[in-house]
């Protein structure tokens, strides 16, 4: 009984979020026009997908201006329709600040393995020495935030707006 019960639910269940889930293509160009001015990633029949600000779009096209790695550059593309194979909003990531991140994490680990060598160390005669784990996590705040320092994140897709 609790077998075709758990069978049962399941079915229910996917066939409640298969449709949600299913990939229909979306073809409104309007909702690509009504970007003017936004973030946005497009990737074109080649492959190639670009991130950048959504200067122009009209029927004939779009006009991106490219978005770098620390700020927009110079570099304006210009997108035939029949080019433009998906368009997502997009979030430009610049000058994202990561060194609190990188702390965090780093003292989480710290604190981790400070309480490993206490439980394992704690047992022995030598537990005067293991005091010195307490540091561990002051270590890995410090070693966190030098590494989110050089932590960059690239520019992330979000809502698809237009497909083929």
């Amino acid at each position: 009984m609790r077998k075709f019960a758990a069978t049962l639910l399941s079915l229910v269940l996917l066939i409640q979020i298969a449709p949600a889930v299913s990939a229909k293509p979306k073809g409104d160009w309007n909702a690509v026009k009504a970007l003017m001015n936004h973030s946005i990633a497009v990737r074109e029949k080649n492959g190639q997908t670009s991130f950048g600000l959504l200067q122009v779009a009209d029927d004939d096209g779009i006009e991106v201006q490219i978005a770098g790695k620390e700020d927009f550059t110079s570099q304006q593309i210009r997108l035939r329709r029949e080019e433009v194979q998906k368009v997502w909003r997009a979030k430009l990531r610049f000058g994202e600040n990561n060194i609190a991140k990188g702390a965090w994490i780093g003292a989480g680990l710290g604190f981790a393995s400070t309480a490993g060598t206490l439980s394992i160390v704690g047992r022995s005669e030598n537990a005067d020495r293991a005091l010195v784990a307490l540091w561990f996590p002051v270590l890995g705040a410090g070693v966190g935030a030098v590494a989110g320092a050089f932590w960059k994140k690239k520019h992330k897709k979000q809502e698809l707006i237009y497909s083929l």
